[in-house]
């Protein structure tokens, strides 16, 4: 057993120490804590290890009961104003480490700490209803979710009663304007109808049995969302990332945007009224299908929408003024980083949730684009995940 001080935290929120002058990785830990440990992995240049006794632990915020085990919100004990400085930090080493940037970030933008998730998905084993332990199949039973919107926790008594009688598997909650529910299992279609009065979407095995979609407003925009379609889990947090793409757009006059990554169309639809023209390419059908349909109901005519992967339609767009990136979290494939550098896009907008993925592809892209601004976001309080936007120039 080895006595450690955590001096800080790393990007995926574990606690760093030392042990005679070699790293050591511990998880559920805080900055100030002081653990006995025990290792239980040694590697060439650190080593991992595991709380055996809490000989100092500071003070937790303590909002979630199920956050030593469960392990979805690492930070969830952590003041909220420390989260925010926390990642900060983390960014402006990532860059400085990978882009040799000294980068300035005002304050992270962010709204409710707790209750901003719009969906969740809880799963069912051995007549309980929880989450999967992070990195494991052992499910944590929960009453509710600190996070989740309080709508959503609504229907948690509910299900429990379910799953005692119905052989169930899954379920997701999405709430926006209305509630969707979509569950996974063997279970009567009039039942849930009647169980669920206050749900206005329900699917069964991923059948629509009441109407079939929602819809939620975004900067004066109304947006339709389908079970499987890509939409943003903190509407609040996302309507002000999109305000801040404004800024960079209005009074620009970019005569024509390719938005990637489009999603439900969301950002081509916002800023269609800035531009002269935007085409969107995204490779879920579902969502296309949305961007298609939220043209129309929001009255945008110089939009259009592209179903298929990125990287097997980038090279047909010539004379682009403006390309946005909004990818998934493995960022951007070789191909589509090579011909975004010979489309000699004046500007480029790079929409990241991994930080580690972002400074990868800006190290590309210097090759021929400055990083002139920089801001992020938190998208997902008492996660280590957050939300970098980048506005890049041609040299």
């Amino acid at each position: 057993m080895y006595k450690v001080e955590i001096e800080k935290l790393n990007y995926f929120a574990i606690g760093i120490g030392k042990i005679d002058g070699k790293i050591i990785f511990i998880p559920k830990t805080l900055k100030g804590d002081i653990v006995l440990v025990k290792i239980v992995k040694e590697n060439k240049n650190y080593l991992e290890g595991r709380v055996v006794e809490y000989i100092k632990k500071i003070k937790r915020v303590g909002h979630c009961p199920y956050s030593d085990i469960c392990g979805g919100c690492p930070l969830i004990d952590m003041n909220y104003d420390d989260q925010l400085e926390l990642k900060k930090e983390e960014i402006k080493d990532l860059f400085k480490r990978n882009l040799g940037l000294d980068i300035r970030l005002n304050d992270v933008l962010h709204d409710e700490q707790y209750h901003y998730r719009n969906k969740i998905t809880l799963h069912v084993k051995n007549n309980k209803l929880g989450y999967y332990q992070e990195k494991s199949n052992n499910l944590v039973e929960i009453d509710k979710c600190v996070i989740a919107k309080k709508e959503i926790n609504e229907e948690i008594d509910n299900l429990k009663k379910l799953i005692k009688k119905y052989d169930i598997k899954d379920i997701i909650i999405r709430c926006h304007d209305k509630k969707l529910l979509s569950i996974t299992g063997n279970v009567p279609k009039q039942v849930l109808l009647d169980a669920f009065l206050f749900c206005d979407n329900i699917y069964l095995n991923n059948v629509p049995i009441k109407d079939g979609y929602i819809t939620d407003n975004i900067l004066g925009n109304t947006f339709r969302i389908s079970l499987h379609s890509f939409f943003q889990v903190n509407t609040k947090v996302c309507s002000k990332i999109f305000d801040k793409v404004i800024s960079y757009i209005a009074n620009k006059d970019y005569k024509k945007v390719l938005d990637l990554y489009c999603g439900t169309g969301i950002i081509s639809i916002i800023i269609a009224k800035y531009v002269g023209e935007v085409v969107g390419v995204e490779v879920v059908r579902d969502a296309v299908e949305d961007a298609c349909y939220n043209k129309k109901i929001n009255n945008v005519s110089n939009v259009s929408f592209i179903c298929d992967k990125v990287e097997n339609r980038i090279d047909e767009f010539k004379n682009i003024d403006l390309t946005i990136i909004d990818p998934p979290r493995s960022g951007l494939d070789k191909k589509s980083v090579k011909t975004i550098l010979e489309m000699n896009t004046k500007d480029i907008i790079y929409i990241s949730c991994n930080p580690i993925t972002l400074v990868r592809d800006l190290k590309e892209l210097s090759n021929k684009y400055n990083v002139e601004d920089i801001f992020i976001a938190d998208m997902f309080p008492n996660t280590y995940h957050v939300e970098s936007i980048c506005f890049l120039k041609a040299k």
